[in-house]
């Protein structure tokens, strides 16, 4: 059995430890020190920049360059590195394979992208940006804008299947909190564990009514910087083992 070790950093930012390499998804904070302590293990660094939103990139990740493969980033992300040859500059919907490692980014309904990924026998889709943004107190016209965008999006990802799946639940969207991520689980299936990020104040309690729909989904729930959690698998297909706290 293989294990694969998720790492909640801060916001939207998480590391992913595969049997294989480390992947860092929107580093901006890392207040617990994670990535610092997983760049002195021997696995290689995969950092990943969904967009250029200050929340979702910091240029300082350029300084983990010695211990990094590759920079995956939105085309747009302003990040400048000595080693051109680590960066890789995604557009919206490419898909690339490098080594065992196949990238494909989907859009957003904000800036930047989406990426899912698939390495070392498993899949990740992380979210960015791409959310159902309904703000009470905007006109109409821009809800839905917002509703129209968010349904185009979730025709180019219907069908996919992932392991894992992190995606925003803004506490900013009051009653309109679950709607992106409802509209999500309609469209992916999503086997390991769904993890909530982008709260901006509270994190998630799930409301009864998006229990009853999707109480089947396996949650992980990360509450405060540094927290983590450890699945085992095999290669055989769906052959997991429980998560582990």
């Amino acid at each position: 059995m293989a294990a694969i070790q998720l790492f909640f950093l801060h916001h939207s930012g998480f590391a992913v430890e595969t049997p294989s390499k480390i992947l860092v998804f929107d580093y901006w904070r890392d207040p617990a020190g994670v990535v610092s302590q997983l760049e002195k293990t021997r696995k290689p660094l995969w950092f990943f920049v969904s967009h250029r939103h200050e929340d979702h990139f910091n240029p300082q990740i350029a300084a983990f360059q010695q211990k990094t493969a590759h920079y995956i980033v939105n085309e747009e992300v302003p990040l400048a590195i000595s080693a051109s040859e680590k960066m890789q500059r995604l557009r919206v919907y490419d898909t690339i394979v490098i080594d065992d490692v196949t990238i494909t980014q989907y859009g957003s309904t904000d800036e930047g992208g989406s990426f899912y990924v698939r390495t070392d026998g498993i899949q990740l889709f992380h979210a960015g940006d791409l959310n159902r943004w309904h703000w009470n107190g905007d006109t109409v016209q821009n809800n839905d804008r917002a509703k129209e965008n968010f349904i185009r999006e979730m025709q180019h990802l219907s069908g996919l299947t992932t392991d894992f799946a992190f995606f925003p639940v803004d506490a900013r969207l009051e009653s309109a909190r679950e709607w992106g991520v409802s509209g999500f689980l309609q469209v992916v299936k999503v086997r390991k564990a769904l993890i909530p990020m982008h709260y901006f104040g509270s994190v998630w309690q799930p409301s009864a009514t998006f229990v009853r729909q999707y109480g089947h989904i396996p949650l992980w729930i990360p509450k405060q910087a540094g927290d983590t959690r450890r699945w085992l698998y095999g290669e055989a297909e769906n052959k997991w083992g429980k998560g582990e706290k």
